[in-house]
């Protein structure tokens, strides 16, 4: 029996021998790099980007103590390492000539019987732009993407500058994700940036489009100056209101930001267009919609006290002025106006019911849309506010119902609020808007509440029971208690509108 065992303990070592000198049996050597999925038919090839798992096919390859990638050691799983197959991944961090232009491209195989190298390309995917923006100055532009490694060069579509079109400089995220590039001195015009990488060139159209995101005063006055806010202000020569009438006074205080002053002469609404180097833009609203004020729409421009129409608001609520007190008062307007004003101290969680006249202002039931079917989503209520004084604290709250009957939807306006300075008061009339899709439901009637509800949003304009609105101040909040005649505000063109 103990001469059995010994003869199997003997056949077992010559055949392993025999298998391992096979798999030794002269120097190592790669034949072909193949993919994983061996039916693929581009599955051999000779670059790969880094991460990408191999087989490297070849003779001898036992005894296998180390695999190299461009110099980069890459772990193996010796299980996964034959005399004929090594299954490997890549790593990541593998440099490329986008890293380092000496790179010898080659994987590099170390046994323990000789060292052999293969040529093979690491590569990476080709560079992309997803966005680009510019600074508030107009001359650094950041551009978001991927695969910035290698950049050799960055080019803007500009002509005239003493350098060319190269970026005067650039700095790169850590994750070749984000560049920041100052932009040459010329005169731009519409075409690519390009940014040029070892691997492959991204490009993107330059200059960005303008864009009006917000006017500050929809319904501006000529001689009052507005804002306008958006984004890509470059070269911008002219401000055209409607009526092809051209504004005074253009600042660009930002590449994001203009002034300019109202002109006399807009005798109908159309919209506010900015004009420049870049071409022109229209804001999305139209700009002095007060003067033919159409419904439905519009809910109120307070022109006749008691009017039972579009004009006016109900009867004897609320406070009213006229258009000579409103230019003393609130100057800038657009002719009378109504007031939300407090007469004495507002203490914390003050219901609306506490306030009395001129606290609150109930308009009129007139129509916001000809199709009570649409969906609310997209339209907005709009109204320009005057703040006499430093708001800071307080809220106007937008009833929905009618005389007294508030128990549909409820809104809440308190700028101050998002302000960073705390308060809000912006030296002349703005405009402001509430999408009708931030409005709640509520339970109860909202005179009776003490602080702003939680609740569901309308989805058609067939949700709200009436198109009556009640205007009020209220302090909603735990603290502080507000002093007597702090609230006095100004409230005009009440309208419904598609758009923000």
């Amino acid at each position: 029996m103990k001469n059995k065992i010994l003869f199997l303990l003997i056949i077992t070592g010559v055949l392993l021998y025999a298998c391992k000198k096979n798999d030794n049996d002269g120097p190592p050597s790669i034949t072909s790099v193949r993919a994983i999925d061996s039916t693929k038919r581009d599955s051999l090839f000779v670059k790969a980007v880094p991460g990408t798992m191999i087989v490297i096919q070849g003779n001898n390859l036992g005894g296998l103590q180390a695999v190299f990638f461009n110099d980069t050691l890459a772990y193996f799983n010796p299980v996964y390492a034959t005399g004929t197959h090594i299954i490997v991944t890549i790593p990541s961090t593998a440099q490329t000539k986008a890293t380092n232009p000496t790179v010898p491209d080659v994987i590099k195989l170390v046994t323990n019987h000789g060292t052999v190298t293969y040529a093979f390309q690491l590569y990476l995917p080709p560079p992309y732009i997803s966005s680009i923006a510019l600074d508030n100055t107009g001359t650094v532009v950041t551009i978001n993407g991927g695969n910035f490694q290698g950049i050799k060069k960055i080019s803007f579509p500009v002509t005239g500058g003493p350098k060319g079109d190269t970026a005067v400089s650039y700095t790169i995220n850590k994750t070749f994700t984000q560049i920041s590039a100052v932009v040459p001195a010329g005169t731009p015009f519409a075409d690519s940036l390009r940014v040029y990488c070892t691997f492959g060139t991204a490009a993107f159209s330059f200059p960005p489009p303008m864009t009006i995101s917000s006017v500050s005063n929809e319904n501006g006055t000529a001689g009052t100056t507005i804002f306008i806010n958006g984004t890509n202000f470059i070269g911008v020569d002219k401000i055209i209101f409607p009526g092809g009438i051209a504004g005074t006074n253009l600042q660009t205080i930002s590449v994001n930001k203009l002034s300019v002053t109202v002109p006399p002469g807009i005798a109908a609404p159309d919209s506010l267009r900015v004009s420049g180097i870049l071409g022109k833009v229209a804001a999305p609203q139209l700009f002095d919609t007060y003067i033919t004020h159409s419904s439905p729409g519009y809910l109120s421009t307070f022109e006749v006290q008691y009017a039972s129409d579009n004009t006016g608001f109900v009867g004897w609520t609320g406070g009213y002025a006229d258009a000579p007190t409103a230019a003393t008062k609130y100057p800038g307007g657009n002719g009378a106006v109504s007031f939300l004003a407090q007469g004495s101290p507002m203490p914390p969680n003050t219901n609306p019911g506490s306030q009395g006249n001129p606290g609150f202002v109930q308009l009129n039931e007139v129509p916001w849309v000809a199709n009570t079917a649409t969906p609310v989503s997209g339209y907005s209520l709009k109204f320009e506010v005057y703040t006499a004084n430093p708001w800071a604290a307080g809220e106007i709250w937008v009833m929905m119902g009618g005389w007294y009957g508030w128990h549909n939807y409820l809104a809440r306006y308190a700028p101050w609020s998002t302000d960073p300075s705390g308060k809000f008061q912006p030296g002349g009339w703005v405009t402001a808007t509430i999408p009708l899709n931030q409005f709640v439901s509520i339970s109860g009637n909202a005179w009776d509440l003490k602080s702003f509800p939680s609740g569901a949003h309308p989805n058609l304009f067939s949700d709200f029971s009436s198109t009556a609105l009640c205007f009020t101040i209220v302090n909603d909040q735990a603290s502080p208690s507000i002093p007597a005649n702090t609230l006095n505000i100004a409230i005009d063109n009440i309208r419904i509108v598609k758009g923000q």
